[in-house]
């Protein structure tokens, strides 16, 4: 396995656990109450803000200075950093538990195993 099998694998779990995660968000979201949602959508887009800069920085750095590996590590970046925003705010909005967080891990897990057999196949 090279290490740009390792990227894009690495990346197609994260692609898959950020969806798990986002409908845990609107899950967790639509529990509450009508008049908090626009609340919700604006402190889940305040916790993305870094990782817009960190992917803005990011590319220009890398065109900057030339460096071509740049395009490979934002293809863990971004997902990684919608990942880890969205699990801040499910975490914010719902008590974490450690049988939930497990369970959305398989799903992920299952979902990148699906999603690479249906592109080998």
């Amino acid at each position: 396995m090279t290490g740009f099998d390792v990227i894009q694998w690495s990346a197609a779990f994260l692609w898959c656990y950020w969806l798990v995660l986002a409908a845990a968000w609107f899950r967790a979201v639509a529990r509450r109450e009508t008049e908090t949602h626009v609340a919700h959508f604006v402190s889940l887009m305040g916790v993305l803000v870094p990782v817009v800069a960190l992917s803005v920085l990011m590319i220009l750095l890398g065109a900057s200075f030339g460096i071509p590996w740049v395009v490979v590590l934002l293809a863990i970046t971004i997902p990684g950093g919608l990942v880890v925003a969205l699990q801040l705010e499910v975490s914010r909005l719902s008590e974490p538990r450690l049988e939930v967080e497990l369970s959305r891990l398989a799903l992920a897990v299952a979902m990148t195993g699906l999603a690479g057999a249906t592109v080998l196949l």
